[in-house]
């Protein structure tokens, strides 16, 4: 038998290693990634220096969790006959009962995860409609320096990479990533792999939530900054703002400097003229060098 020490910080390492493998399929240097956001959180951040990381909505939608709830359910059934041992029976009985407790976890609020969503769709009218309602902004990031400094962030670790849209890929990733994990677990002691396989069976069902959704959101092509936080975590500092007549809770990372924005996209119903000379005025008086900075306008046609 292997030694049992550590089978916990090792399916950690993997985890993350293996996830953010799949998640990331992203070439960061040189490429741009769009916020689309209104005018008073995008003059928010820039006055703050901060990135403004919003509590997932998701997890108050039934039908995202429905629909993930049935990928991974459809997985757990085509493995679990798999194989024949009884550790591969304790295994897949374990991953049930997990997917419950996170399930449960979620409707109680003991599960909380908090992202920053950005595209790599400059001018999407879908989202203009769905996040700015025409009328507000996109911010382009530098992925390379935006990442770079997320890494660092103090608070806890986060994941960064492509939402998955496609089923058939995610149940794919999902089978790879628990047929990986058994393999490494198999040389262990039972009590120790009981010990340790609730802890990561967590992490890789609430990292597949976050980032698997329904094909049908197929054209956001979202990118995520995600922190997933749980009430025996540290606890990252929340703050509130008002948005569109509501509370939003969210926080912030803090570049400490100038945000690395290279583009600005001004939405399809702003007037092109004053929004576009303001936006201007406004970034070279908070000291952006417009050199490096360009300003556009949005060429979606937006009917209402």
């Amino acid at each position: 038998m292997a030694e049992s020490a550590g089978l916990a910080e090792i399916l950690e390492q993997q985890f993350r290693d293996n996830v953010e493998k799949q998640v990331r399929k992203v070439h960061e240097i040189e490429q741009t990634l769009y916020h689309y956001t209104g005018l008073p959180s995008l003059m928010g951040m820039i006055e703050t220096n901060q990135l403004w990381m919003s509590k997932g909505t998701f997890l108050n939608d039934s039908s995202e969790l429905i629909y993930f709830s049935r990928v991974l359910e459809f997985v757990v059934r085509k493995l679990e006959n798999r194989k024949h041992t009884s550790l591969w029976r304790l295994y897949i009985r374990e991953l049930e009962r997990i997917m419950g407790h996170f399930m449960e976890e979620v409707k109680e609020n003991g599960f909380e995860v908090y992202i920053f969503s950005l595209s790599r769709a400059q001018d999407s009218l879908a989202l203009w409609y769905n996040y700015a309602k025409g009328e507000g902004y996109n911010i382009g990031f530098s992925a390379e320096q935006l990442f770079h400094k997320v890494s660092g962030f103090s608070t806890g670790p986060m994941l960064h990479g492509y939402v998955m849209y496609g089923r058939q890929e995610q149940e794919e990733v999902l089978i790879e990533l628990l047929q990986k994990t058994f393999e490494l677990v198999e040389p262990y002691e039972v009590e120790e792999i009981q010990k340790a396989l609730p802890g990561h069976f967590f992490s890789l069902i609430a990292s597949c939530a976050v980032f698997f959704k329904d094909p049908a959101f197929k054209s956001e092509e979202e990118y995520r900054i995600a922190l997933m936080s749980r009430k025996s975590d540290k606890q990252p500092s929340v703050q509130f703002r008002a948005q569109n007549g509501v509370i939003i809770p969210y926080i912030s990372i803090d570049f400490q400097a100038r945000l690395p924005i290279s583009h600005i996209t001004i939405g399809p119903k702003n007037n092109v003229d004053i929004a576009q000379s303001g936006m201007e005025h406004y970034l070279k008086w908070k000291g952006y060098d417009m050199e490096q900075v360009t300003i556009s306008k949005s060429v979606a046609a937006l009917r209402y």
